[in-house]
C-alpha cells in the first residue's frame, strides 16, 4: 500500500472560514476553566480552615459563577459546528466517533478538542475525523491577499 505525503488532501488539516464561532467557545470554556479552579480552591480553603463568616460568601459567588459560565460554554460551544459534517465537535454527545477521532484519556473527546485549540490551534472533528488548523488560512482568505499584492 503507498504512503500517504503531506500534501494528500485526506491527511492535511483544513482551514475553517469562519473561526469566530470556535474563538469564543474557547475564550468561555477557559472563563469556565478558571471559575472550576477558584471554587475547589475556596472550597479547599473553607474546609482547612473553617471560618464560615469569611469562605462562604466567596465559595457561594464561585458557585454561582460556576454555574453560569458552564451555561454559556455549553452553548457556545454547541455553536461552534465542524465546516464539513455540521457536527458539533467541542460538545461531546451520545452519537458514535469516528474512528480518527482522537482523545486524550482522562477527558472525552469534546474536552480534547477544546484542549487542542486552546494549546495548538488545531483539533480532529470527532464525528468525520477530519483535521482542522485554526492558523491556516482559508483560500477565500489567500486569494484576497493575493489581490491586494
Amino acid at each position: 500500500m503507498p504512503s500517504r505525503h503531506a500534501a494528500d488532501p485526506v491527511s492535511r488539516a483544513r482551514s475553517i472560514h469562519d473561526k469566530r464561532p470556535f474563538n469564543r467557545a474557547i475564550f468561555f470554556t477557559l472563563i469556565h476553566y478558571l471559575c472550576i479552579v477558584a471554587f475547589l480552591t475556596c472550597g479547599v480553603l473553607l474546609f482547612v480552615h473553617p471560618s464560615p463568616t469569611t469562605m462562604v460568601k466567596p465559595l457561594i459567588a464561585s458557585g454561582i459563577a460556576l454555574a453560569v459560565t458552564w451555561l454559556i460554554s455549553f452553548f457556545r460551544r454547541r455553536s461552534a459546528r465542524c465546516p464539513l459534517c455540521k457536527g458539533s465537535p467541542l460538545l461531546d454527545t451520545g452519537a458514535v466517533k469516528h474512528s480518527k477521532a482522537s482523545r486524550l484519556r482522562p477527558f472525552n473527546c469534546g474536552t480534547t478538542a477544546v484542549l487542542g485549540i486552546l494549546f495548538l490551534n488545531r483539533f480532529r472533528c470527532m464525528y468525520c475525523g477530519t483535521p482542522f488548523d485554526l492558523q491556516k488560512r482559508s483560500a477565500v482568505e489567500r486569494r484576497r491577499g493575493q489581490a491586494n499584492q
